[in-house]
């Protein structure tokens, strides 16, 4: 069983409308849903933020032993080539807003943890063997994401982040919160988003112009792969 886990009801709406759904849990912060079918999966809202993402991704685990998470939903573009609308796969996460390097550990890096969570690697393929449809033809992104609990709307805070991180992707603020989880439980975990804006000075703006957007386009996405796994 899959749970695929997204912070807002906007992220969720297009999986609730594809798949058959019975509500199995529920409380302020966790709502679980499981399809009905061959192929069961967890559809899990976390609520917005890393704190609410671990806990929900902490129960689900807890409770129902998911084979794997995978987070989707939106993200704001970081490198110069995405664009509104493009899929992007973490090939790994951290943390952009953890610092603890004054005891030598790397930026990003939450102390006594990895610097960075990988993408599992079998999720990862299946992922990348997608792009061969022509319908993701140069849409999707494969690289690293940052998460932090700040919006990226402040173009001061961009720029800063562009030049501690110049490999990064694309930022959210659930990613790698999930993936800490699910580091710590043994569970598999993949990363994948669309974008609604690109950070900086109009993100927010974007964002709200282009959720339902990058909600369809994620979820689309996730519906293809889970189909390949």
């Amino acid at each position: 069983m899959i749970a695929v886990l997204a912070a807002m009801t906007e992220e969720m709406a297009p999986l609730r409308g594809a798949l058959q759904v019975e509500e199995v849990y529920r409380n302020k912060v966790v709502r679980i849903q499981q399809t009905v079918g061959d192929n069961p999966m967890l559809l899990v809202q976390t609520g917005i933020g890393k704190a609410n993402a671990a806990a929900a991704a902490a129960i689900v685990i807890a409770r129902f032993a998911p084979e794997a998470l995978v987070s989707i939903g939106s993200a704001g573009g970081f490198a110069p080539h995405v664009r509104v609308g493009d899929i992007v796969v973490g090939t790994e996460v951290l943390y952009s807003d953890a610092d603890a390097t004054c005891f030598g550990y790397r930026l990003g890096q939450v102390p006594q943890m990895p610097a960075v969570y990988p993408a599992d690697e079998a999720l990862l393929a299946k992922a990348q063997q997608l792009t061969a449809a022509e319908e993701f033809a140069g849409h999707v992104r494969f690289g690293r994401m940052l998460t932090s609990d700040s919006f990226m709307s402040d173009p001061v805070r961009v720029a800063g982040l562009a030049a501690q991180f110049p490999q990064a992707f694309a930022s959210d603020m659930e990613g790698a919160a999930i993936a800490q989880a699910a580091y710590q439980c043994g569970v598999p975990f993949l990363n994948l988003r669309s974008i609604s804006d690109i950070a900086g000075d109009d993100a927010a703006k974007s964002f709200d112009d282009n959720i339902d957007l990058a909600a369809e386009r994620a979820a689309h996405f996730f519906v293809r792969l889970a189909a390949a796994i």
